[in-house]
């Protein structure tokens, strides 16, 4: 199952297939009618580190939104700053009762979507997590943020689902 179609039937969405055909003829492709962001998260003994996928039109309303009409280029230096400090407000992640601050490494086009590879570092061992992903609610009323995150070596998986404008924490113990 394609990636995308993983985060729609995560989060409770239908996906049918229709005849290009008939998608040709009556939606135009670059056009989604839901809001979603899919991340991937692996927690390793003192570093987690993530794959946050959204679709590229809504980052950018986003950080447009939060820049207050800023103009600049999603693949550059200062749209991953200010992605770095929009994810330290609305997407907090706290390690062990410590909150950590998000470092963006790179951000990349992949078809429809926008991914960003993100790490928290925390000082010690991660034994519990927390977080809430709170990711465009300010924009859209029907964003939903799906989390689904890995601990390393453990192999424990836990998927963690935010919508609703929802700030309320969830907490993962290892």
């Amino acid at each position: 199952m394609t990636g995308w179609r993983h985060a729609a039937c995560l989060a409770g969405i239908v996906v049918t297939t229709v005849p290009s055909r008939t998608i040709a003829t009556h939606v135009r492709r670059d056009v989604h009618d839901f809001h979603v962001s899919y991340t991937r998260m692996a927690v390793e003994p003192t570093v987690i580190s993530a794959q946050i996928r959204v679709f590229t039109d809504d980052v950018t309303q986003g950080l447009l939104h939060r820049q207050r009409g800023s103009s600049f280029t999603l693949n550059s230096p200062q749209a991953d700053a200010a992605f770095q400090a929009y994810l330290a407000e609305r997407f907090p992640v706290t390690a062990n009762g410590r909150r950590l601050q998000p470092v963006v490494a790179s951000g990349a086009q992949e078809k429809e979507m926008w991914a960003y590879v993100v790490t928290w570092t925390s000082p010690q061992r991660i034994t519990s997590i927390s977080m809430h992903n709170a990711v465009l609610f300010e924009v859209f009323g029907d964003q939903q943020n799906i989390v689904k995150l890995k601990h390393l070596p453990s192999g424990k998986e836990q998927t963690l689902f935010y919508s609703g404008g929802s700030l309320a924490d969830q907490t993962v113990r290892f």
